[in-house]
């Protein structure tokens, strides 16, 4: 085997991509050692690619081995939606319809809508904070059952406060819902990712944003 520079080009790097991607729309699945040769064969060190296998699958966590005789393939595990941040959108979007509830009462008070913009600005501006999470994750199902458990506390929190206000408060909280879920998916879908899908091309262009690994590219 050739001895293999330290140092790649950017013009190396889209040779290995342009590579991985004609491999993936043939359809065939990419084994670890295919993934090494590739890289081998544009001329970056096997160093820097077990570094980047590493550090994107964790110590070869992410790595499933298939049976004796058989190829080693990658496979990405797909983080399951968390409990917790829905939880959270739920918090979120009951506070902002209790907000809505009470603004009713302190009207005469402090003028209209006061509490209820605040409530429906505070949820609004969490919702693109989780957008932009998720879409960074590409984590669609995660930011929709967030959105969803968002609106419904929004919902419950109006009913609670002031019942009378109930079926406003529902239908009010099914058209949130729906535009937000339209557009935090078109931009968690088209957004820019942290890793692309297929965990090929990830490692390699995680390459590029090392600052103070042991290999770095010119």
């Amino acid at each position: 085997m050739a001895d293999l520079p330290n140092r790649i080009s950017e013009s190396q790097i889209s040779h290995i991509l342009e590579r991985a991607a004609e491999i993936d729309a043939a359809g065939h699945s990419v084994t670890v050692d295919e993934l090494r040769s590739i890289a081998a064969e544009a001329g970056i060190g096997a160093d820097a690619t077990e570094d980047a296998i590493q550090e994107l699958f964790g110590s070869r966590q992410g790595l499933q081995f298939a049976t004796a005789g058989a190829p080693t393939a990658l496979a990405v595990a797909t983080a399951p939606p968390s409990v917790g941040r829905i939880m959270a959108g739920g918090a979120v979007g009951l506070a902002a319809g209790l907000m809505r509830g009470l603004d009713s009462v302190l009207m005469p008070l402090y003028g209209p809508n006061l509490f209820a913009l605040g409530g429906l600005a505070g949820a609004a501006a969490y919702l693109a904070w989780r957008a932009l999470q998720s879409m960074k994750r590409d984590s669609q199902l995660d930011f929709q059952l967030q959105n969803l458990a968002l609106w419904f506390g929004a919902a419950a929190g109006v009913t609670v406060s002031v019942p009378i206000l109930a079926d406003d408060a529902i239908g009010g909280s099914l058209l949130m819902w729906l535009v937000v879920a339209l557009a935090g998916g078109m931009l968690i879908k088209f957004g820019r990712k942290e890793q692309r899908d297929g965990g090929v091309t990830a490692p390699l262009a995680r390459l590029t944003e090392s600052d103070g690994g042991r290999q770095s590219v010119e």
